[in-house]
């Protein structure tokens, strides 16, 4: 029988539900009352656990993860200090949480204090017929008595008992985390990285350009105090990737601003871009730092060694950079007055601005699917790097676009189609990844001042590395003819031609 996931009216007593305990046979209700202590909820920026109808709990003696989707509650020491889920011990939390990602720090969302009773519903020979967890939480001046029951296989019976009993003491069925964060007065923050945007088919595409770089800078802004506090590198790359996205309309959506404004606007956005570059390169690599040890033998190691404590001194720097970028007046006024643009009607039109949404944005995500099929066709094993590179550019431009279209085709067809550029577009990634990173292995050492054995160490592990970077890349060029093959199915392609053909 499913557990039963309830909230209790302000001051009723777990001690007095055997008042209310009923059925034919005669129970007993036996409480274990805990200590009030003093706890933290937590959860990644975007609310992975809160999205995921979880609670996740930390007081100093244990790690808590109660899933209101289905009762479970699971619990583990938490060992030495974590952010990470990398960095949390094994236990049954660490393995409940292995869908989050990796790359998110758990912040607090807000300081409690909590006590949890356990009850035990016992018959009349003093066996256990059922389980009842009850959690008080303290915040401020708010209080909640939340709780969960539990079957024990072959007493149904009992359990139901337990649920009718607790519904007449005034429980309520809780499946929803919103609740418990509203009765206990905490605010919800409803970040996302690809927030829902609000379009119309017919709407003027100036209209919808003006709605979608209006969201992406908001999104970019959220980002702001965390790339300042450095929780994890994925404040940066959502921030980055929100200003890529308002570029990529600057640059795609031709015609719908006046050119003049366009050309000013994109020279902004591309220069405030250009001083995050090298910050986020630098997270790249500290990535990926266990990947590059496993690549070359363990002779290498040392010199690898020696190079991410050069790489970690300079992200020291280089975030120190970026936060007195983001901290001055001039990056203020800067994107407040993108803010002040976009929100009132200063904006220029350009000769496209009144044409329709769905029927301007499908002649461009056409026009785009069929410039990277024919770049892709022609690709083989004698293709130069540079080909490959400009498909990879290709592919992430049409990649924006479907995702620009989603609120004006069907959500579900266009869904379908992303995640088949995906497989491609991943391949082109990493293609794109790897050959960067040699160029940028190459120069570092080259603007190293090391020398005798430091310098030697260094440089041995650097060519291994970079020779191994070779080989994968050269995988990766393989695969990118094996993948482009699926994407330029005649399925997807009458699926593109179905969905966005709509004047020709």
């Amino acid at each position: 029988m499913e557990p039963f996931v309830f909230t209790l009216p302000h001051g009723k007593r777990l001690k007095k539900l055997h008042r209310h305990l009923d059925g034919d046979t005669r129970y007993d209700l036996v409480v274990e009352k805990g200590e009030l202590v003093d706890c933290s909820l937590l959860d990644t920026f975007d609310n992975e656990i809160r999205l995921s109808k979880q609670i996740l709990l930390q007081t100093g003696q244990a790690l808590l993860l109660i899933n209101l989707a289905n009762g479970r509650i699971v619990e583990q020491q938490p060992g030495s200090t974590w952010s990470f889920l990398s960095e949390l011990e094994d236990g049954p939390v660490a393995r409940s949480l292995k869908g989050v990602s990796r790359l998110r720090a758990f912040m607090v969302v807000s300081s409690l204090k909590i006590r949890r009773d356990m009850g035990l519903i016992l018959d009349d020979e003093r066996k256990t017929r059922a389980r009842l967890h009850v959690f008080s939480f303290f915040r401020k001046k708010r209080s909640l008595q939340f709780g969960i029951t539990q079957s024990l296989r072959g007493y149904e019976r009992a359990h139901a008992d337990l649920k009718s009993s607790l519904m007449k003491m005034g429980a309520d069925l809780c499946r929803d985390v919103e609740e418990v964060y509203s009765r206990l007065g905490i605010k919800s923050k409803n970040y996302s990285a690809k927030p829902d945007i609000l379009l119309a088919s017919e709407d003027p595409i100036k209209e919808s350009a003006t709605t979608i770089i209006r969201t992406y800078i908001n999104v970019a802004r959220q980002n702001e105090a965390g790339v300042v506090a450095d929780y994890d590198t994925e404040f940066l790359h959502d921030y980055r990737v929100s200003f890529r996205k308002v570029r990529s309309v600057l640059s795609l959506f031709k015609g719908v601003y006046g050119a003049e404004q366009t050309a000013q606007l994109k020279k902004e956005f591309a220069d405030l871009m250009k001083q995050t570059n090298r910050l986020r390169d630098l997270d790249v690599y500290l990535f990926g730092r266990d990947d590059y040890f496993q690549m070359v033998p363990e002779s290498s190691h040392g010199g690898l060694r020696i190079l991410f404590d050069v790489i970690s001194k300079e992200r020291v720097d280089e975030h120190k950079t970026v936060c007195n970028m983001i901290k001055r007046k001039s990056y203020r006024r800067l994107i407040d007055g993108w803010v002040d643009l976009y929100a009132g009607g200063n904006l220029t039109s350009g000769p496209n601005a009144m044409k329709s949404s769905n029927q301007y944005v499908a002649g461009l995500i056409l026009k785009r699917y069929r410039k990277v099929c024919r770049i892709a066709r022609g690709i083989d094993e004698t293709t130069a790097d540079e080909v490959v590179h400009e498909l990879r550019i290709h592919c992430k431009k049409l990649r924006y676009l479907m995702e620009f279209s989603l609120p004006l085709f069907s959500k579900k067809k266009v869904k379908v189609l992303i995640r088949a550029l995906k497989v491609l577009q991943d391949n082109l990634g990493r293609f794109n990844d790897y050959s960067v990173q040699q160029v940028s292995l190459g120069m570092f050492m080259s603007g190293q001042s090391m020398s005798g054995k430091k310098s030697l160490k260094v440089a041995e592990s650097i060519g291994a590395l970079t020779a191994m970077l070779y080989q994968l890349q050269y995988r990766e060029r393989n695969l990118v003819m094996e993948n482009f093959a699926h994407f330029d199915s005649e399925k997807i392609h009458v699926s593109f031609t179905d969905l966005f053909q709509l004047e020709e």
